[in-house]
């Protein structure tokens, strides 16, 4: 939860929303988002079924909607497989992410949790420009 929400401070786009003002898209940023997440625990269940459920619950959230007015525009749940197996669901709209973003989010989440397993402070410096700046 912490490396997630650090991301989301980090990155504007992570907190922003698309409204129609006199019919022209506008981009509202939040000044903060936390991401609220549950923990679907599936350790219980036989391990056929623990895989089976959590492909199910992969594929409905995949389908799952976004509003683009209201956000947020990413989303995270955590499934237990066990006591030390987990998946991680993170989904964000298109239009908040891409391939290349996906790359530095990867990174930056590496970085942040092995940094807060340890009680360290995050190891990566505050961005010069915001996606906002681009679009």
């Amino acid at each position: 939860r912490k490396t997630l929400n650090e991301i989301v401070r980090r990155h504007e786009v992570l907190r922003t929303s698309f409204v129609l003002e006199d019919a022209v898209p506008s981009q509202v940023i939040s000044p903060a988002l936390e991401l609220v997440f549950d923990l679907i625990d599936l350790s219980e269940l036989p391990h056929g079924e623990r895989e089976a459920r959590a492909q199910w619950l992969i594929c409905e959230e995949a389908q799952r909607p976004f509003d683009l007015e209201t956000g947020p525009l990413i989303r995270a749940e955590l499934l237990r497989l066990g006591e030390t197996e987990h998946i991680v669901l993170l989904t964000l709209h298109h239009i908040v992410s891409d391939g290349w973003s996906m790359g530095i989010l990867v990174k930056e989440v590496a970085a942040l949790y092995s940094a807060f397993v340890q009680d360290k402070p995050s190891p990566l410096p505050e961005l010069m420009i915001q996606y906002a700046d681009f679009a």
